[in-house]
């Protein structure tokens, strides 16, 4: 046991983790910033374990020096040293335990005091080396996090904190913290039959006795890390790279064609993409959870399969042009559009009318779920962070999309759209950021549709009222 351990526990019993000194040091509410990653990580298949070392180059946000170092790692993994630059070893704590707002998941929260105190907005590094098992979250509700080791199929990633994240064991104060934006460069070791795939540029290979490690470095600065490692193949389509599962070639030709086609649409309605062009699609087993990064897509193999669920690939794309939001917590606005525009890109593609259809069915189900669900007329769509309603952003902001499209009209849609991205994709923005935007530059009087739809949850009535699309409608452009 690594001293300060029994002084933890103490604290632990006492009063929980973030009554520590951490809060007599006034930190509770200070989550350092990540800004470069070194990682390297080897996978023991034998054992299911895997060894890391991470350097975390951290800076610290806030207006006060900070003392100590604040970090998640997954709950059955240890860290064995921790050290900063210097070669010093610093004193750390760490210890299991539950999220102080959600009791099933537990985490384990490493406390690392630094050598000297960190000035406001200074940075340091410290290194990380850490070991053990990764067995996912789903018995917590999160099902999707089935993250475990197999040679069948592995993933490290943020959502199972399979490295050391800054952060403090509570969902509140990690929604209230900035989007975190950081470089990295990652060595992932595995045996030579198994491939790593990843968003960033692929710097190497490197083979030594039967394992082979992976380097890649970041392409842009990200928010996120994930290394899928399975039998892959790869197909390349110019800055579009495919990583598909064995036996699901032909779907990967497909789904460049859907990311080509998606990449086309958007670059043409919104603007082209800043900075170095480069995505990497890594097919994932299906009930893993899609996630985009700025390089990275991760989607499932429904989508590699079933070429009519190709809008799924449409709508990770989309999120290619999201603007970091600031709002904290945030409402997740951009999943709404993510939905609505997977639908318009495939009716595009297509030719087949269905984004309307699919907006009468969301009206439908709305109606039937309002009643089952009260707290839907209580609160706004601008609060579903706060209240952890953001499933229901994919839904009511995808109504509140299709409305806006069809009243400014599709020039005036997607000049708004690429506005917002071209203004605030760098420093990120608000819904008002947005709100204001529009309605700045829209011919058409936006402030009832925003009223009902993001200020108000009268959009309910709006539904309860309307049996289709073109009723609610009609009701804004009167």
């Amino acid at each position: 046991m690594h001293r300060g351990m029994f002084v933890l526990g103490l604290i632990l019993v006492l009063g929980g983790p973030l009554q520590s000194a951490l809060a007599s040091a006034g930190q509770t509410d200070v989550v350092l910033s990540p800004r470069h990653y070194e990682l390297a990580i080897e996978v023991d298949y034998d054992t299911e374990t895997i060894q890391g070392n991470t350097r975390i180059l951290v800076a610290n946000p806030s207006n006060k020096p900070v003392t100590y170092v604040s970090l998640l790692l997954y709950r059955l993994m240890q860290a064995k040293t921790v050290s900063n630059d210097r070669g010093q070893e610093l004193e750390f704590t760490q210890h299991v335990v539950p999220f102080s707002d959600f009791g099933k998941l537990q985490i384990n929260h490493i406390v690392v005091t630094l050598a000297e105190p960190l000035a406001p907005q200074a940075e340091t590094a410290i290194r990380v080396e850490y070991a053990g098992y990764l067995l996912g979250y789903s018995e917590t509700g999160m099902h999707y996090i089935q993250d475990h080791i197999s040679p069948d199929f592995t993933i490290l990633r943020d959502d199972s904190w399979a490295y050391p994240r800054p952060g403090y064991p509570s969902l509140s104060v990690i929604r209230e913290i900035p989007q975190p934006s950081f470089t990295y460069s990652a060595r992932i070791t595995v045996p030579q039959d198994l491939t790593v795939a990843n968003g960033g540029r692929l710097v190497s290979s490197d083979k030594h006795d039967d394992k082979v490690t992976y380097v890649y470095a970041s392409i842009k600065p990200s928010w996120r890390m994930d290394f899928a490692i399975a039998k892959y193949s790869l197909l390349s389509e110019g800055p579009i790279r495919i990583y598909c599962l064995p036996g699901d070639e032909e779907g990967a030709a497909g789904v460049a064609r859907a990311a080509r086609t998606a990449l086309g649409l958007f670059e043409t309605w919104f603007g082209a993409l800043r900075g170095e062009k480069g995505l990497a699609f890594i097919e994932i087993p299906d009930g893993w959870g899609s996630q985009t990064d700025v390089t990275a897509i991760i989607q499932t193999a429904a989508a590699f399969r079933d070429p009519t669920l190709h809008r799924e690939v449409y709508h990770e794309v989309s999120h290619l042009w999201n603007v970091p939001a600031t709002d904290r917590p945030s409402p997740r606005l951009e999943e709404g559009l993510a939905t609505f525009l997977e639908y318009l890109v495939t009716q595009e593609a297509t030719g087949n009318a269905v984004v309307e259809a699919r907006a009468d069915q969301l009206m439908e189900w709305l109606r039937q779920e309002l009643p089952r669900h009260p707290a839907w007329r209580k609160v706004p769509l601008l609060e579903y962070g706060q209240a952890q309603l953001t499933d229901l952003s994919y839904s009511v902001g995808a109504l509140m999309f299709d409305l806006l499209y069809r009243l400014v009209g599709p020039a005036g849609f997607n000049k708004a759209i690429g506005n917002y991205y071209q203004q605030f994709g760098e420093p990120g923005g608000t819904t008002e950021d947005f709100i204001q935007l529009i309605s700045r530059n829209s011919p058409t009087d936006l402030s009832r549709l925003f009223e009902d739809w993001i200020y108000t949850s009268r959009w309910a009535e709006r539904v309860v009222e309307s049996r289709k699309l073109q009723d609610l409608l009609h009701h804004y452009e009167k």
